[in-house]
């Protein structure tokens, strides 16, 4: 199976398309680092900011048609806020992890970069006729498809070490290497108020964004096999991502929304405190999330293994 896996790999590297990502991957990771140096003002004094932003987020409490997500939102911030200055914990200066950190949107990047390659790896075949020339070979259906996924799965990994990387680099250029020690306020499980290490939150963050990721890997490629059309695999996966958000805002209200993968799928909501109901944890999402990647991989590989393959 390894050798299968390498061909779709070497297939996949060798389109045009796929170095069009990557090299969109770059830009836009280097583009949102310097966008967000330019638009990040120099700071006199940062008690002074730090009053400034709690009264903000005061205000912004007191708004009675906030959303529940954004209403905790701005109540923790007001808490780390107001920690700042009981204890006088001035913010991080300027440093490439917590840049990463701030940055961690671009992500929805990879997300809709890997719906689009994993959309054609079957679909594709199908439309170009090239699937008969793989059946006769003597494999089974089932490493032909798992050659597949694996294959689509580690491009969508490479595009988030990229990302990771790539935004690292630009952002060392910008403010420095940094300590790797360093420590920012953050909200735990139960609400307290911690110093956690920066960089150790970049690589759990990222980490464990993965797997959304391959939930949506899963989707494209599931859609792509059963419907065999790469139009519409990436237009179901992409509404089902557009429409997460709405979910997640609604999981808070709706306590059944919390089973359907979409309100499970923004793991920073964790690492900032703001899970969409009380009782959902990190390991509840991500239980969540692995057992519909799992549905929808036993799905798709059994269409792909019962249905008529003649062209």
């Amino acid at each position: 199976m390894g050798g299968l896996i390498a061909n779709e790999c070497m297939k996949l590297y060798n389109r045009k398309l796929t170095r069009i990502l990557l090299a969109l991957v770059v830009a836009f990771t280097a583009g949102a680092a310097v966008l967000a140096k330019l638009n990040t003002p120099p700071i006199a004094d940062w008690r002074t900011e730090t009053i400034r932003l709690a009264a903000q987020y005061e205000e912004r409490l007191k708004l009675t048609e906030l959303s529940p997500m954004l209403r905790a939102d701005a109540h923790n911030k007001l808490e780390l806020a107001e920690y700042r200055l009981e204890h006088h914990v001035p913010p991080l200066p300027g440093n490439p992890w917590s840049a990463l950190l701030a940055s961690f949107g671009l992500v929805e990047m990879v997300m809709i970069f890997a719906i689009v390659m994993a959309a054609d790896m079957v679909a594709g075949e199908y439309a170009s006729g090239t699937m008969k020339l793989l059946l006769i070979r003597p494999r089974s259906r089932t490493e032909i498809w798992f050659s597949k996924y694996i294959a689509v799965s580690l491009f969508a990994a490479v595009m988030l070490v990229l990302t990771v990387v790539c935004g690292f680099a630009v952002n060392a250029v910008l403010y420095g290497i940094g300590n790797i020690h360093a420590a920012d306020l953050f909200l735990d499980g139960n609400g307290q108020v911690v110093r956690q290490n920066v960089m150790m939150q970049v690589i759990k963050i990222y980490g464990l964004s993965m797997v959304p990721v391959m939930g949506y890997v899963t989707l494209a490629l599931a859609v792509s096999t059963i419907l065999r059309s790469s139009a519409l695999s990436v237009g179901i996966s992409l509404f089902m991502m557009i429409t997460g958000n709405s979910v997640t805002e609604a999981a808070a209200k709706l306590e059944w929304l919390k089973y359907l993968p979409f309100a499970n799928s923004d793991i920073s909501l964790y690492i900032f405190h703001l899970p969409p109901r009380p009782e959902m944890t990190l390991g509840f999402s991500l239980s969540v999330l692995l057992a519909y990647i799992s549905l929808l991989t036993l799905a798709s590989w059994a269409v792909f293994n019962k249905r008529d393959m003649s062209i």
